[in-house]
């Protein structure tokens, strides 16, 4: 039981009111399930989040409080048994419940304060949420980071991101963190900070970052980030991918600083992964990375290296790096470790995503456009593999690889601007044509006119005196011969009688 019994209404609560999209997500749980003791004193649950992350809360202590600042939420909550308090962390803390030995706030500060709350700004929501803690306490927060690759290439207006149903007054906080050290100025040094990729409350992928900050493009850490990162991006719409932006922050080491949000973990806590994906957890040991049995090497893709050798157009080079994929592991094995009977079809699952991602991403390649647009590509390159494609390879490739992300601006810019090109060509294509017909039509004409005059110069031929003098000397020769006069004469009777 509490220490002080909580009132279930506190200053601050909203009706009628719902938060929409509550942290969590099977990724969240199993994170909170490897982070919190196997049995801890009382909790506090700070915030909206799923069912999920209170299972896991409650089934490592009897002693659970739940802040919702929505009346009908938190009416939706009795039923579990715990403690739920309607109403603003500024209402809670007034009512001096007593410290807390775990408290979790993964939805972040943002949704804790109701209308009614003073204007309280990050760092001072963040000292208001940690008094409530005990000395030693584990303390766990989401943090928003307004300087992420997707917020940055968010192609919304400001003001159409978050609507009505998100009501986030924080947005134009000037002391809002937005870095990791910014962060550390505000909490002290976290015990643990994860990246976290998610999209409408749903944790995606959570990766240490101190091993996000040491990757590089084509490492498997990269590698999960950019699933993470794709996942965020498949409810956003964006003005260019997140590929390019992404692979400069892995190069430059600046991933961890550009993820969509934080974990933060204050205090000790369990064992932990080094990252949680939606297929499993990962280790990065001294080997590489673990992902379950199989170990990956943390060394360069074969993805990555396709990649340089298209844009170099190295050909004989990419053939001799796809006949090396016959019997290994593929492009992206960070995903590429699906167990199916024989090699052909991952195989050509990895072809299919690396088509959509070359000529998605409108790399540089050697190979014609027209050969783009079907599964030419893929078929030749699973010819360089030793492996001759079937439709029924083909469509199976397709549905392991599952579909892209819907079309950023970048890419739609790109695809009119082909489209230009290709008109502008078809448009010389068709003058060139009408000036052939035009070279033609003139041609008939002057030849038409050539005929006319051979014509006008035979009719005066005929007229001229040379012709007369020629049919005169015909006809006096007929008379000259007795016979051919006596045939005319009869023929001209023997017209006249029938008349």
């Amino acid at each position: 039981m509490t220490e002080t019994k909580l009132p279930p209404v506190v200053r601050g609560e909203i009706q009628p009111w719902t938060d929409a999209d509550p942290a969590g997500g099977p990724v969240l749980a199993a994170f909170l399930a490897d982070l919190l003791p196997a049995s801890v004193g009382r909790v506090l649950l700070a915030g909206p989040h799923d069912t999920g992350v209170l299972d896991v809360l409650a089934g490592r202590s009897a002693d659970v409080t739940v802040l919702r600042r929505s009346v009908s939420d938190a009416e939706d909550l009795r039923a579990s048994g715990h403690t739920v308090v309607a109403g603003a962390l500024d209402g809670l803390a007034g009512q001096r419940p007593g410290p807390y030995d775990v408290v979790v706030a993964a939805d972040g500060l943002d949704r804790l304060l109701g209308t009614d709350s003073p204007a309280l700004d990050w760092p001072e929501r963040a000292g208001l949420l940690r008094g409530l803690a005990a000395p030693g306490a584990l303390v766990v927060i989401g943090v928003e980071n307004g300087f992420s690759i997707t917020a940055l290439l968010d192609r919304r207006p400001v003001k159409e991101r978050h609507g009505d149903d998100e009501w986030r007054p924080l947005r134009d906080d000037p002391r809002r963190p937005s870095s990791p050290a910014q962060i550390e100025d505000v909490l002290g040094t976290a015990g643990r900070r994860y990246a976290l990729f998610g999209s409408a409350g749903r944790v995606h992928t959570l990766v240490e970052s101190d091993a996000l900050a040491r990757t590089a493009p084509g490492l498997p850490g990269a590698g999960i980030a950019l699933a993470g990162l794709a996942a965020v991006a498949g409810g956003t719409p964006l003005l260019a991918p997140v590929t390019g932006a992404a692979e400069a922050a892995a190069r430059a080491g600046m991933l961890d600083a550009v993820a969509p949000g934080w974990l933060v973990v204050l205090g000790d806590g369990g064992p932990v992964h080094t990252a949680y994906t939606p297929s499993g957890v990962a280790d990065l040991t001294a080997d590489g990375w673990r992902f379950g049995d199989r170990l990956v090497p943390d060394t360069e893709s074969a993805e990555t290296e396709l990649f340089r050798l298209a844009a170099a157009e190295d050909v004989p080079g990419f053939r001799a790096c796809a006949a090396r994929l016959r019997d290994g592991a593929f492009f992206d094995r960070v995903h590429d470790g699906v167990a199916l009977p024989g090699p052909e079809i991952p195989l050509a699952a990895a072809w299919i995503r690396f088509r959509d991602r070359l000529v998605g991403g409108h790399r540089r390649h050697p190979w014609p456009p027209w050969m783009a647009d079907g599964d030419d590509l893929v078929t030749m390159w699973l010819a360089m593999s030793g492996v001759e494609a079937t439709p029924e390879m083909l469509a199976r490739g397709r549905e392991i690889a599952g579909t892209e992300s819907r079309p950023d601006l970048l890419s739609v810019l790109a695809d009119a601007e082909a489209a230009r090109v290709t008109a502008k060509e078809q448009a010389g294509h068709i003058f060139g044509l009408e000036r052939t017909m035009r070279f033609r039509d003139q041609q008939l004409r002057t030849r038409e006119q050539q005929l006319r005059t051979m014509r006008d110069e035979m009719r005066r031929l005929r007229g001229g005196r040379a012709v007369r003098a020629a049919q005169l000397a015909g006809r006096v020769a007929r008379l000259r011969d007795p016979k051919r006069l006596a045939g005319a004469l009869k023929r001209r009777a023997r017209a006249f009688l029938r008349r």
